[in-house]
């Protein structure tokens, strides 16, 4: 897929960045401005790529990325801003979330889609709002999941719905889990992150991704590492309810 870029909009050279997108003319609110394309593929792979080119890809899903082109194109040319403009319509379109003047440039905010630390840096957006250092924590601020309501990207959605019922295993599931280990790790293991997590469908993958741990013990756990996978277990069974 290719990236897209409204006709009401160019990019241009901008002097704090380097390169921007703005309005051509007035844009209205919820008018499609860009859409994102490039190749699918898991972090494991996306983390083979050059820097560069990472920071010009998309995340849609908990290990999905769509991979931007070796060159650039205009829908890359879209900056990082604490008080942006637009948000996310879906996983790949970018939308107005207010009216937008002729001469302002495009912005949204890179929490709306990213929830991994494939590129993450120092803000320089210039904005009251400004939060300095944007990570793939982002997403989590209370205050900024009631700011952009609805302009998330869908995979961040179910994850915010799902710290909504995410609680601590029982006594009993601790037991469950603890009981049935030994002889199946991962089952055991998913069916206790599914509750600790509260996202009963997902795969061990979106599992993995969705606690909070760093990318060494991540990536050992996506290797079904027994030692990690001990860990886990552990720690599952010791933050459990009375």
């Amino acid at each position: 897929m290719c990236n897209y870029l409204s006709p009401l909009v160019e990019s241009r050279e901008a002097p704090r960045t380097g390169f921007g997108s703005f309005a051509l003319a007035p844009i209205g609110t919820g008018t499609v401005v860009a859409a994102f394309g490039g190749t699918i593929m898991s972090r494991s792979l996306f983390s083979n790529f050059p820097t560069e080119q990472q920071s010009r890809s998309l995340q849609i899903e908990t290990d999905s990325f769509a991979l931007g082109p070796v060159l650039r194109e205009p829908g890359d040319l879209i900056n990082h801003s604490c008080a942006p403009n637009c948000g996310m319509r879906n996983a790949t379109q970018l939308i107005a979330m207010r009216p937008i003047a002729s001469g302002e440039e495009i912005t949204f905010d890179y929490s709306m889609s990213d929830a991994s630390d494939y590129d993450e840096f120092d803000c320089a957006c210039g904005t009251s709002q400004c939060r300095k250092r944007i990570t793939g924590n982002d997403w989590r601020l209370s205050e900024l999941q009631m700011r952009y309501q609805g302009m998330f990207s869908p995979y961040i959605q179910r994850m915010m719905s799902a710290s909504g019922v995410a609680r601590l295993l029982t006594k009993r599931e601790a037991e469950l889990l603890m009981n049935n280990y030994d002889a199946h790790p991962q089952q055991a293991l998913s069916r206790a992150l599914r509750i600790a997590t509260g996202m009963p469908h997902a795969s061990w993958q979106s599992l993995i991704d969705a606690i909070e741990i760093d990318d060494h013990q991540r990536a050992l756990l996506g290797g079904l590492d027994q030692s990690a996978l001990d860990k886990l277990a552990q720690r599952l069974n010791e933050s459990r309810t009375v």
